[in-house]
């Protein structure tokens, strides 16, 4: 009996450890939105050919500005690691770098808000409010300047 007890108590472990590890399964999925639709930019903002065309264009080109600041900043925020972590740390150059730090974050903010005006300059009115009711909601939190190439209207199921 103490075996067959032991046995169960294995499998029940077993068993919860791999429902645990598949994660949370269905949650947050909002079942009225067809699968393939990951509220994309096409999907709430039902953008033209022409304006899709236009996105495309400035994403890329945003990403061209932002790549080597975004890799610098790393290259900065490693630095400052080392420069922290050595037996006798130098202030002045920790303190240096710090600003280093501080002048790419601005840099890159401004870069991502020229960016946001530009993308706004495509929109109709009606886009463009929606556009900006949805913030940082998931979706839309980096529409238009991570490379969201895939919104395409061919992709988009609430499109004509």
């Amino acid at each position: 009996m103490k075996r067959i007890k032991s046995i169960l108590m294995s499998v029940l472990l077993l068993i919860s450890t791999v429902l645990i590890a598949q994660g949370p399964g269905f949650q947050g999925r909002n079942f009225n939105k067809p699968a393939n639709c990951k509220d994309t930019g096409c999907c709430i903002l039902n953008l033209s050919q022409e304006q899709q065309q236009k996105m495309n264009e400035l994403i890329i080109k945003h990403l061209k500005e932002i790549t080597p600041l975004k890799n610098e900043l790393k290259e900065k925020r490693a630095r400052l690691r080392t420069l922290e972590t050595v037996d006798k740390p130098d202030v002045n150059a920790i303190n240096k770098t710090i600003e280093e730090i501080g002048s790419l974050q601005t840099q890159l903010m401004k870069k991502k808000s020229a960016h946001r005006l530009e993308v706004l300059s495509l929109l109709t009115d009606e886009q463009k409010v929606i556009y900006n009711s949805y913030g940082n909601k998931k979706g839309m939190k980096n529409f238009g300047s991570k490379g969201n190439l895939g919104f395409g209207r061919e992709n988009c199921p609430f499109t004509n």
